[in-house]
């Protein structure tokens, strides 16, 4: 593809059509089916001198007439660019006459022009996906993590994006999505430091999807005016739902922890309280730096874990086992009893200890 037209736009027919015959770009472009930013540097690879705007001009509209009155009227462009939606680059190819020429018509004809980015939606309309419970059970999983529908300047909040350390994660995220239509851009992979680590830092894989208009919905769902990522109020939890937040959010220390303090308080609490209604498992609020945690308690661990499943992906099996070490364990252990007979032997017992 590199090479395509190399035996077709070379210097001889350059020579023959563009000096000789005075052809424009866009007539050359035309002739050979290439796109006119490709024959113009075709035409620079050959050191072809080109003209300038107002050279050309004076070579395709002689005496500065209006040669194309009969094809160009008011009632073409009503046709063509206002009901068909067309292109100036479409209506360029079908007439054979330049861009900058169609142009002009249009301003003498008082003709509004699109900008490129409403000529850009026209003809390249925003891609959607069927947004069903599974699909949205799916999402909210992943929005009540790490993941993210950012709203970027200028722009319209149509990406999923998310990050992690670990690309296969991100593989699996994209090979799920697939099953409800949506692509993905390849995984970005790039260091970022991190004094807390280490070795000072780590790699940071990246994963953004296609631009889809129905991610518009889903952030109106979860975010509020300001941007701030809130819990809505008719989420309703699943299995799915409850294994992407464990993945993106979960670890097991001791007890489960899912790290909710991304969240307000309110929303912690509705978390939590959908827990106890989905699973019935009673769980506690566990003050972090930044905010609150919801701890499971040690006796439903196992029913949490049994209700999503076994891990899908390697790189977090971790988190399907307690990882405390055993050495820990133990020392925990002899402290404890340390504790339990230092009290027997100061009170003989625990009822009045206080």
């Amino acid at each position: 593809m590199k090479n395509l037209y190399t035996n077709i736009l070379t210097r001889s027919f350059f020579n023959e059509n563009y000096i000789k015959n005075q052809k424009s770009l866009t007539q050359i472009s035309n002739i050979v089916s290439a796109d006119w930013a490709t024959v113009k540097r075709y035409a620079l690879s050959n050191k072809i001198k080109l003209r300038t705007l107002k050279e050309q001009a004076a070579i395709s509209s002689l005496g500065g007439k209006w040669k194309h009155d009969n094809l160009l009227t008011k009632k073409f462009f009503n046709e063509n660019y206002i009901s068909l939606k067309k292109s100036i680059k479409e209506l360029s190819l079908e007439t054979g006459v330049e861009r900058s020429v169609i142009r002009r018509y249009m301003i003498k004809l008082e003709i509004p022009r699109r900008t490129c980015h409403e000529q850009m939606h026209i003809s390249h309309p925003p891609k959607e996906f069927k947004l069903t419970s599974k699909c949205m059970a799916f999402f909210d999983g992943l929005l009540l993590g790490d993941g993210s529908i950012p709203l970027r300047k200028g722009g319209k909040p149509r990406y999923y994006a998310q990050s992690c350390k670990y690309v296969e994660y991100l593989n699996y995220i994209t090979s799920r999505a697939k099953k409800y239509d949506i692509t993905f851009s390849p995984v970005l992979t790039r260091w970022r430091t991190d004094k807390r680590c280490r070795d000072k830092g780590f790699f940071e894989s990246f994963l953004q999807s296609h631009s889809f208009e129905t991610f518009e919905k889903i952030r109106e769902r979860w975010y509020d005016s300001n941007g701030i990522k809130h819990i809505p109020k008719d989420l309703i939890f699943n299995k799915d739902s409850l294994l992407q937040l464990y993945l993106g959010d979960g670890n097991f220390y001791r007890e489960i922890r899912l790290c909710t303090d991304g969240f307000l308080l309110e929303d912690v609490i509705l978390i939590q309280s959908l827990l106890k209604k989905t699973l019935n498992i009673d769980s506690r609020l566990v003050k972090s730096e930044n905010g609150y945690e919801i701890a499971i308690k040690k006796s439903d661990t196992k029913k949490f874990l049994d209700y999503i499943g076994k891990c899908p992906v390697e790189c977090y099996k971790y988190k399907w086992h307690d990882n405390e070490s055993k050495e820990k364990k133990l020392e925990n252990n002899r402290r404890a009893r340390e504790v339990y007979h230092l009290k027997r032997n100061n009170y003989g017992g625990f009822s009045n200890a206080s």
